[in-house]
């Protein structure tokens, strides 16, 4: 059983358009992407600069958008998968795959949820950081310290050593202090502007489901694994209200990939730019084979 796993923001870099393996399918999906949100998205992502793609508004359609012209791609190749699952913004990649919504609505969902994003560094600003090689329960001792500042949560669970908080400035700035007092671990404050993936971007969750609600989706063709509850969901209406409650609840990627190793899962597939997701693989699923397009050479 093969899985592919679609990575999200972080994973972008100028050029990677050009990267994928069949540069007429690439084009003409950016070309329709572009008429979609009315900017030119191929220059943008081949030609433009670190600082521009970075803006989540405009990090999240050049993802999603490379993210299906390698669905392409790998389809016209006969190389299919039976199940997906993405992370964060790759979910909507997982699900467009499946088709539960057309490519046309999946760029406007990723640039307005971008966009709604981006507002909220503005209303709600706040960071993130990474915490790797901790324990649960060091992981608590931090966090718990630094609720003594202000909110900080976990957003995601990417591996058993690597989980990421995120909150108010003060809140997550005194939980790094926590690991460097504890001696053990590392903390790595990452570029963001805002606390994705926690408590405070609710009021960004209802505004992204007014938006979702007027996008038609249809029951996915294969399992997806979604990010806030781990599970495989039929339900058009449960897809809608989990993409809703992924603004606000942590990535449960461990889980996620622990639901795809039960469900017969032997072969991973990247499907996007980088191979963060493969690296992550690689530590929890070492029995079985893993692989990320760009790792590969395609004729």
């Amino acid at each position: 059983m093969k899985a592919f796993l679609f990575p999200g923001q972080g994973s972008q870099y100028i050029g990677m358009g050009g990267n994928v393996a069949d540069q007429n399918i690439t084009r003409r999906l950016f070309e329709r992407a572009s008429d979609v949100l009315g900017f030119n998205l191929w220059s943008l992502v081949q030609d433009g600069d670190e600082t521009t793609l970075t803006r989540t508004e405009n990090t999240q359609p050049a993802l999603f958008v490379t993210e299906m012209a390698w669905v392409e791609v790998l389809t016209a190749r006969d190389v299919l998968c039976d199940a997906a699952a993405g992370h964060s913004l790759g979910e909507f990649s997982a699900l467009c795959s499946a088709g539960v919504f057309t490519f046309e609505d999946g760029v406007r969902l990723v640039r307005h949820r971008g966009e709604i994003m981006a507002r909220a560094t503005l209303s709600s600003p706040g960071t993130m950081a990474a915490i790797v090689g901790l324990g649960d329960t060091d992981l608590e001792t931090i966090l718990a310290e630094g609720r003594t500042a202000g909110i900080v949560e976990i957003a995601n669970y990417n591996a058993p050593d690597q989980t990421v908080v995120s909150g108010e400035i003060a809140a997550v700035d005194r939980a790094i202090a926590a690991v460097r007092t504890l001696g053990r671990g590392r903390a790595i404050k990452l570029r963001v502007g805002a606390p994705f993936h926690s408590s405070i971007m609710a009021h960004g969750a209802a505004e992204f489901a007014q938006l979702l609600a007027e996008i038609p989706l249809s029951a996915p063709r294969l399992p997806v694994v979604n990010n806030v509850a781990a599970g495989v969901e039929d339900d058009p209406e449960a897809i809608r209200q989990n993409l809703v409650a992924q603004f606000s609840h942590p990535v449960q990627w461990v889980r996620t990939m622990s639901v795809l190793g039960q469900m017969g899962a032997s072969e991973y597939l990247e499907v996007g730019p980088k191979n963060v997701l493969a690296t992550l693989a690689r530590k929890m699923v070492q029995s079985a084979k893993v692989g990320a397009v760009e790792e590969q050479t395609w004729d």
